[in-house]
């Protein structure tokens, strides 16, 4: 994993705004339609801002992100179905991560995959028919990406970092508490 300098100050910019649209998201009535917009459009300009300073793990993460933003359109679809479509990008996200030898220099990537595949999991599932599956995966796999992110930001000095550690202990708190008020 590179530190440094972010590429751009469009893309930090953008990525500033990102992660105020996500809070803002994050904030707003569960499942309210503001709240899928602001989810809509700030998750996949956060993973611009990544693309573009050539964060792979902060990228993939908002590929997960993007795909459970464009799903809370879409009821409807199943269960299962979910499962199956936020497991295979999870899946997909990490063979790239291991195809492009992302491993072999950040040994805290498994955090950060941790963090990936229960963030994706928790996408998938319904917080009203399993809040506590909900709030485990959500909760937990976004304290994952936020321990990641700070491990980032403070080891390996990735300035972009501070956004997904700021955003995801945010994140987290929500999924927390209905995690807490289920047992």
């Amino acid at each position: 994993m590179k530190g440094g300098k972010t590429s751009t100050n469009w893309s930090l910019c953008l990525g500033i705004f990102a992660m105020l649209l996500l809070v803002a998201g994050t904030l707003a009535e569960g499942g309210s339609l503001l709240q899928k917009i602001l989810f809509l459009i700030g998750a996949p300009a956060l993973g611009i801002t990544a693309y573009v300073d050539k964060q792979k793990m902060f990228t993939v993460l908002q590929a997960v992100a993007t795909l459970g933003a464009v799903l809370a359109f879409f009821p409807s679809v199943s269960e299962a179905a979910r499962y199956c479509l936020m497991g295979a990008v999870a899946i997909v996200g990490l063979a790239y991560l291991v195809r492009r030898g992302y491993f072999s220099s950040d040994r805290w990537g498994w955090l950060g995959s941790a963090g990936l595949i229960l963030i994706a999991m928790g996408f998938a599932t319904d917080p009203v028919s399993s809040p506590l599956l909900f709030g485990i995966f959500l909760g937990v796999g976004g304290l994952a990406v936020a321990a990641y992110s700070a491990i980032s930001f403070f080891h390996y000095k990735v300035r972009i970092a501070v956004m997904w550690l700021v955003l995801n202990v945010i994140f987290s708190i929500n999924p927390i508490l209905i995690f807490i008020k289920s047992i």
